[in-house]
């Protein structure tokens, strides 16, 4: 497993998208600070530009510099920090405002971003050793088609797919939660 660990790092410090097991479906990951990189994902995909993509970290302090102005009140400040203790890492994503540091390339028009720990052994070891302990990342699937599992295509367009072991993957999204200047909304 180490040369694979080897061979994903150095795809993707090479701007090259690699896909992976998450612990809900299979992830479409690469560096978050690479225009190009994140075009390759689109494209991949035949993915709208409308439609963001999230930030994977290995831990909050990880993520938290990509969070504009999230703790408004303090019922959204101590909801947010109990969240996050409870469900990371975990099949959790939170849409945050956000911050200068989200760069502009990554989802143009968007004023959010949403940021998510995956419980994935291998998937934390390899955040760990990127640049920032963050990717950009989308379900390895076809614009419109299921997200269960990558199709054919797209499998044949990615430099590297790692299989998941049996019962690694939920095949279910996360769950998605909005934090905003006046609610917090369930959105999935």
């Amino acid at each position: 497993m180490k040369e694979k660990f080897d061979e994903c790092l150095k795809l993707i410090l090479n701007n090259e998208p690699i896909i992976l097991p998450t612990d809900t479906v299979y992830g479409l990951v690469c560096r978050y600070d690479s225009k190009i990189a994140v075009e390759k994902i689109y494209k991949l995909k035949g993915r709208d530009r409308k439609k963001p993509l999230i930030l994977l970290g290995y831990d909050w302090k990880a993520l938290k510099k990509f969070a504009g102005a999230y703790c408004n009140t303090p019922l959204q400040s101590t909801t947010l920090r109990k969240m996050i203790k409870k469900e990371w890492p975990g099949a959790f994503t939170i849409i945050l405002p956000a911050s200068k540091k989200v760069p502009k390339f990554l989802n143009k028009g968007f004023k959010t971003i949403g940021l998510r720990v995956p419980d994935n052994k291998f998937l934390l070891s390899l955040l760990k050793k990127c640049p920032g302990q963050v990717l950009a990342s989308t379900s390895a699937n076809l614009s419109g088609q299921s997200p269960k599992f990558p199709q054919k295509e797209i499998l044949k367009k990615i430099s590297l797919f790692i299989k998941a072991k049996k019962g690694e993957l939920s095949l279910k999204p996360s769950q998605i939660i909005e934090f905003n200047k006046k609610r917090i909304t369930v959105i999935r």
